[in-house]
């Protein structure tokens, strides 16, 4: 457990024991809102997160005291749990929005639960209509309410399908509230009370089904994410010595050496040892064609091997891989919801009073009990509260599938208002690990061997991707790398390292003038000349003494010119390109890919500034990057866009976006989905309030019985779930505008 955020009156804890325990955090929960001070608890098992709000006099150390005793002592009240769970915990059955209420919180085993439940209400409803219109057949028409069995037969029935309506809405009125449930229920109730128990069932039964639909569009949403989840259980073959060792997947350590063969699925994120593979990439990427993978490159988790047989050095395993970080954010993405879905359930709320009064002014006016039964019903403002929550759900679904990762609903929603993009360079315009294109000794006391051997030194425990190809192009010429005894990062440019008492630094003209060596006019002629070629140049110095140079090759990403047209296309009218590198490296990709606007030689405070400045100017600006010195712009930009697999964990946790294919693009699909996805969300609401604003009008009328009051609730439900769910098919790389 650890505190992950802290302000006056909040704090946010990470409890990884409360993933995945719904009814464990329901009893964490109420232990904590025991205490005195304590002003709100949520606790939410999905993302393993519980925040608390709470008043003086209380202390972040005696709250963590608390905390932690709530967690070893939940109290053992099971029927207190599982009031709070079904009144909490479950999406279907919201306290504020009642049947209709949407709580993302939806974990696989609940959905199931779900429908199963569904189809047992609708069974026995069905049953028992079923088994009424038959007797009518046989015996011909009769009203029911004259049999007392079978009056009561149509009640049972209707109680026991309509219980969870029925059991929400007394929870809600013995709280004050009032939702959709209770209208559903008032109608339900006083259908039986007139006697009219068939209608009541009837009514029962379309509203069960239009839930039963919804659970499947649902499920159909989190099957997207939860394909990803389908390695938990697997068995790996552990390369030990020269044999093969089955064990399972959660024993796997990084550095471990795995074998995988033709049909089974990556199990780790590492590196090819041996042998030579096509993989489908598709569960990460989204990228349909399959992927040639040689010794050496890297590979990730959750892809499959279908040719070949190689044996891969995990690097990341559980849920360190990039898989397991990319569930990680779309867990996220459920605590964060779009204003607009605010909007709909304010709206949802705040209607159903109006629903109340309008029944009782129509039952006033014409003293027909049907009637006022009537407008409880067309007047449910289920649909226009399932508005944005379906629709963001199937986008963020649909962005799953192809390895692009929202983070949640808002940021969804603020991505469709870009109209400037920053890129970074270096992994972000440029792809892969660069490579060595030269390395020179400016003394004669070092070869130019002995320069390498100590940049790598210097460099070996850096992810950056330039680091990565000063200490591959050392391996590849089986140069011996010493291992530092420390060294410290100085973010945007170069390292620092200690070895055996000696001074190593790697890095920017800036880096070394700050720790005053001395740069003579050779090697700076020698500088201009490879950086005017779109190198970058790194500086090596040894005790303060500069010794050499290495410039590196970065090649830009292929998808580049159609990325930036794509972009151009949808509008986005301010392209700009930040990098820490010198300026000639920098105007070589810059003139490269045809952006004007560039900086160079930025730290990140400075990338901060730039952003920050566009966001002054009134820009909606995206931020695309993939390294620690990103991470800043990356968390003040309107969105941060990370590079998922390539990125660091600093950058991928300030984004708000992940992309998993390492592919620009993505940025433009993104925008695509965002804004299909408020068209979407904008034609619900259209179809919502039509059918209510339409069956109010012609209720009112005595046009209409509760039997197609109930039908219209349903169709106005379906309209807007399966427009929603449009979105998971939707195809964003296949639009252009």
């Amino acid at each position: 457990m650890r505190i992950r955020s802290a302000i006056a009156g909040r704090i946010r804890w990470d409890v990884p024991q409360l993933r995945q325990r719904p009814r464990y955090a329901a009893a964490v929960e109420m232990a904590i809102e025991r205490h005195p001070g304590i002003v709100s608890v949520e606790a939410t098992p999905s993302t393993g997160r519980l925040l608390v709000h709470y008043k003086k006099p209380q202390t972040a150390a005696t709250l963590t005291d608390i905390v932690i005793a709530a967690l070893a002592r939940p109290p053992l009240d099971v029927a207190t749990y599982r009031t709070r769970l079904e009144t909490k915990h479950n999406p279907a059955h919201g306290p504020e929005h009642g049947h209709h209420g949407h709580d993302h919180e939806h974990s696989r085993d609940q959905g199931d639960a779900d429908l199963a439940g569904g189809m047992r209400n609708l069974v026995l409803g069905g049953s028992v209509l079923l088994g009424f219109f038959i007797k009518r057949l046989i015996s011909g028409p009769g009203p029911l309410a004259a049999s007392p069995v079978l009056f009561g037969i149509s009640a049972a029935a209707t109680i026991l399908s309509g219980y969870p309506f029925l059991r929400d809405a007394l929870r809600s009125a013995s709280r004050g509230k009032l939702t959709t449930d209770t209208l559903v229920s008032s109608a339900t109730v006083a259908s039986i009370v007139m006697r009219e128990s068939v209608t009541a069932l009837v009514v029962i039964w379309l509203i069960n089904l239009g839930e039963y639909l919804q659970a499947l569009v649902l499920r159909r949403t989190r099957h997207a994410i939860s394909a990803l989840l389908s390695l938990d259980d697997e068995k790996v073959w552990l390369v030990v010595g020269t044999t093969e060792v089955e064990q399972p997947l959660a024993s796997v350590r990084a550095g471990d050496l795995i074998a995988v063969y033709a049909g089974q699925r990556i199990p780790v994120d590492g590196d090819i040892e041996a042998g030579v593979a096509t993989i489908n990439e598709a569960p990460i990427t989204g990228e349909s064609m399959p992927v040639l993978k040689n010794p050496g490159d890297r590979i990730f988790a959750g892809t499959v091997l279908l040719a070949g047989e190689i044996r891969v050095r995990a690097q990341r395993v559980g849920a360190d891989t990039v898989v397991g970080r990319l569930i990680h954010r779309v867990e996220e993405a459920q605590e964060l919801r779009a204003p607009m879905e605010t909007i709909g359930e304010r709206f949802a709320a705040r209607f159903v009073p109006f629903s109340f009064l309008l029944s009782i002014g129509v039952f006033a006016a014409t003293r027909d009990l049907n009637r006022a039964l009537t407008m409880l019903l067309i007047a449910c403002p289920c649909a226009a509260g399932m508005a944005t929550p379906t629709a963001v759900s199937a986008a963020i679904g649909n962005g799953a599938r192809r390895g692009i990762l929202i983070k949640g609903g808002t940021h969804l929603e603020a991505a469709a208002e870009l109209d400037a993009v920053v890129f970074d360079k270096t992994g972000t315009l440029t792809a892969g690990i660069p490579s060595v294109d030269m390395v020179k000794s400016f003394d004669d006391d070092y070869s130019a061997d002995q320069v390498l051997s100590l940049a790598a030194n210097g460099e070996l425990h850096s992810q950056h991707p330039l680091a990565l190809a000063i200490v591959r192009h050392a391996r590849d010429r089986e140069i011996e790398i010493p291992l530092h005894d420390e060294c410290e990062i100085f973010v945007g440019r170069g390292m620092r390292a200690d070895w055996q008492g000696n001074e190593i630094l790697v890095g920017s003209k800036a880096l070394l003038t700050s720790f005053d060596v001395a740069i003579a006019a050779d090697p700076q002629h020698a500088y201009n000349e490879h950086a005017a070629r779109g190198e970058t140049i790194m500086y090596v110095a040894h005790q303060r003494k500069l010794i050499g140079m290495i410039g590196v090759h970065t090649r830009l990403r292929p998808e580049c010119d159609a990325a930036l047209a794509a972009l151009r296309g949808l509008g986005v009218k301010h392209l700009m390109m930040l990098t820490g590198d010198e300026e000639e490296a920098a105007r070589a990709v810059a003139q490269s890919v045809g952006l004007h606007d560039w900086r160079a030689q930025l730290t990140p405070e400075e990338k901060h500034q730039v952003i920050h400045r566009l966001k002054a100017e009134g820009h909606r600006v995206a931020m695309v990057g993939d390294g620690i010195n990103d991470a800043p712009a990356l968390a003040l930009a309107n969105v941060g866009i990370a590079m998922g697999t390539s990125g660091s964990d600093v950058a991928i946790e300030a984004a708000d976006i992940a992309l998993a294919s390492d592919n620009l693009t993505g940025v433009a699909a993104t925008m695509r989905l965002s804004r299909r996805t408020i068209r979407v969300i904008r034609q619900n609401y259209g179809a919502a309030l039509a059918v209510n604003a339409g069956g109010i009008v012609v209720g009112a009328l005595g046009a209409i019985n509760p039997f197609i009051a109930a039908a219209l609730h349903n169709l106005s439900t379906l309209l807007v779930i399966f427009n929603s769910a449009r979105l998971i098919g939707y195809d964003p790389e296949a639009e252009n505008v």
